[in-house]
């Protein structure tokens, strides 16, 4: 028999067997290399905003798993609502897939800082450096010197979220007893009488006062007296044009 008949009788065979050696390496392939996105993939639900319980529903229904990892603070995010995931909402995942997400620990907390004591002005320097704002700011009666700081709401030494805090000030003892403020400048003497709690109002000029001009020459009610809180005091202050009269021989 030629070698050309015996190709030709062999030649089923060897092409049985080529199909059967490339049937073989496809199955491997698929198994061992699967697609990805196939058919089967789904669509992973996107969570962010929603609460543990929430998402725990929702992935069941897809037919994902949820893993609840760490929580953070977040500035815009509730405490307990969820802020990350992976995979991303919308990623294409095998049914079955676990789906792990990071919750919101709400906003970043801040100890309030000690501001008894202080100038408003330095209170609220402070409580900005802090990262607070400053809300509102009340006053009550105190044996401390007026506008000076008696308490904040929160309180000094509380760890909360960053936001607004109470000024509470002082506006001075509810009855004081008037300094004498007479041969003291304008200025001095309005600055005295105003850190006690009083008020102040000029009552004119003294043109025959021989003292330098704006001294105070006289106040009302008098040196001495004890008056209410809040009380306006009127002083007379020096027009500076007396005439000092020559010595007596």
């Amino acid at each position: 028999m030629s070698l050309r008949m015996r190709l030709r009788r062999a030649m089923p065979y060897l092409i049985a067997a080529a199909l059967g050696f490339t049937s073989a390496y496809v199955v491997v392939a698929v198994a061992v290399f699967p697609a990805r996105g196939g058919h089967d993939d789904v669509t992973v639900p996107s969570l962010t905003g929603m609460t543990i319980a929430d998402a725990t529903t929702r992935l069941e229904k897809a037919g994902f798993k949820l893993k609840q990892g760490d929580s953070r603070p977040s500035e815009g995010a509730p405490a307990g609502t969820i802020i990350e995931q992976a995979p991303l909402g919308g990623a294409l995942a095998n049914p079955g897939a676990t789906v792990s997400v990071v919750t919101s620990a709400g906003q970043r907390e801040v100890v309030v800082p000690d501001t008894k004591g202080m100038t408003r002005r330095d209170a609220e320097r402070a409580l900005t450096e802090a990262g607070f704002s400053v809300g509102a700011v009340q006053q009550q009666p105190s044996e401390s010197a007026r506008g000076t700081v008696l308490a904040t709401t929160p309180p000094a030494g509380s760890k909360v979220a960053a936001g607004a805090v109470t000024l509470i000030l002082s506006s001075g003892p509810p009855s004081v007893t008037l300094p004498d403020v007479v041969g003291r400048s304008y200025g001095d003497a309005r600055s005295a009488l105003e850190q006690i709690g009083l008020l102040v109002n000029g009552s004119g000029l003294d043109s025959a006062s021989t003292a330098p001009a704006g001294t105070v020459v006289s106040q009302s009610p008098s040196a001495g007296r004890t008056v209410p809180s809040g009380t306006t005091v009127q002083l007379r202050l020096s027009a500076g044009l007396g005439i000092v009269p020559p010595p007596e021989e």
